[in-house]
């Protein structure tokens, strides 16, 4: 049977293609997912980096990039504050931050998953224990956290950030 769709960690010759997806996702994935700019100059800066790796999940007829993930290798120091407050105390050399979006018209279809088990398997390889959803996910995203919670995720605790609640979710590999 015919693989139809291939998930793949970036390479160079990805960035403007993801550039591309980016700045073609909806309205309501835009103003749901922004773990970072999405400009050439912050994708080639995190590309560089050793701390981030981005993952592309690609229809194989196409070759169209239809779902994107980044992590990030430890957590962010803004962060910690929020997440002592939880009495949660991660350990940075073994933590990852995780953030996926999938093109609209390709959600609800498991693909989600396809692009969560490959991050998984990476992250697993680099013996990360913690994987902490960057940023969190808004609380009224209700499909999300549906999404999240049904690959294993569990809430740490919530907070507000620009007039809307947000929960942060953690899961152990």
């Amino acid at each position: 049977m015919e693989t139809l769709y291939t998930c793949k960690i970036w390479e160079s010759n990805d960035l403007p293609h993801l550039l591309s997806y980016l700045d073609h996702l909806d309205t309501e994935a835009r103003s749901r997912f922004g773990p970072h700019a999405f400009t050439a100059e912050t994708l080639l800066q995190l590309y560089h980096s050793s701390a981030y790796k981005g993952f592309l999940l690609i229809e194989n007829r196409s070759t169209y990039i239809i779902g994107y993930a980044i992590i990030r290798l430890g957590y962010f120091e803004h962060d910690l504050l929020r997440f002592h407050s939880y009495s949660y105390y991660p350990d940075y050399n073994s933590t990852a931050m995780y953030a996926p979006s999938l093109a609209s018209e390709w959600r609800n279809k498991g693909l989600g998953k396809t692009l969560w088990y490959s991050v998984e398997d990476y992250l697993k390889q680099l013996q990360v224990k913690k994987v902490l959803l960057w940023g969190g996910v808004q609380e009224n995203n209700l499909t999300a956290v549906h999404y999240y919670k049904k690959l294993g995720f569990e809430t740490l605790g919530r907070f507000e950030m620009n007039s809307m609640w947000n929960l942060d979710m953690c899961r152990s590999l």
